[in-house]
């Protein structure tokens, strides 16, 4: 199965309640390999931190402001796009360790983007007519991912 849904975020609904349903929904038929239902669940813990950056961060939790968020999944594997009306930030240059479990930061908080970067396969960035446009997408089993990840 393969899908593609688009959400506009507006108002005081569970942003994060609703995008959580339809990437379970999307990402129930995707072969991740053997540790599938892990691979599932932080998958959808990323795109938890990358939502809940946009609201705390990028919007200081003004619900007014809408988030458009684009799910697609697939054979191939899965992907989110968030595009968000914040000021421009550019999370790919953070340097960011993937046994993120080992170095926790000393102050609270900083541990979204490493969740991000150590479950996705791609994170891309571009700012485009006044939004973040924030793309994270996850490849499926396969040799050639299996070597990527080396």
């Amino acid at each position: 199965m393969s899908g593609r849904v688009e959400l506009r975020l507006v108002g005081s609904v569970d942003h994060l309640n609703l995008c959580w349903q339809v990437g379970e929904v999307l990402l129930a038929s995707i072969p991740f390999g053997p540790d599938g239902d892990e691979v599932r669940h932080h998958v959808l813990l990323a795109v938890q931190e990358a939502l809940t950056n946009v609201l705390r961060h990028a919007h200081r939790l003004d619900d007014r402001l809408p988030i458009d968020v684009t799910m697609v999944g697939g054979r191939s594997g899965f992907e989110i796009e968030i595009r968000d009306r914040g000021a421009p930030f550019d999370p790919r240059p953070l340097a960011v360790e993937r046994a993120f479990e080992e170095a926790l930061p000393a102050q609270e908080g900083g541990l979204g983007l490493s969740i991000v970067r150590w479950v996705m396969d791609e994170i891309d960035y571009e700012r485009d007519g006044g939004c973040n446009v924030l793309r994270l997408t996850r490849h499926a089993a396969g040799a050639a991912v299996a070597e990527a990840r080396g």
